[in-house]
């Protein structure tokens, strides 16, 4: 009973506290979130390509 007191207590003072939210949004990134902007990665991928041509890799 007392922690239903408790509960009850806690959300009226925040009811009451008069804090105001402002949300805001940011811009929208430009151009295509998935172009990769890493090197290693595209280094990765010419790696598996070239095992790919030499057959060191199986191809899926």
């Amino acid at each position: 009973m007392n922690k239903w007191i408790l509960l009850i207590a806690l959300g009226l003072s925040a009811c009451s506290s008069g804090m105001s939210m402002s949300v805001t949004t940011e811009a929208e990134p430009e151009g295509d979130p998935l172009v990769v902007k890493d090197p290693m990665s595209q280094d990765n991928q010419r790696i598996i390509d070239d095992a790919k041509q030499d057959g060191r890799l199986n191809k899926d």
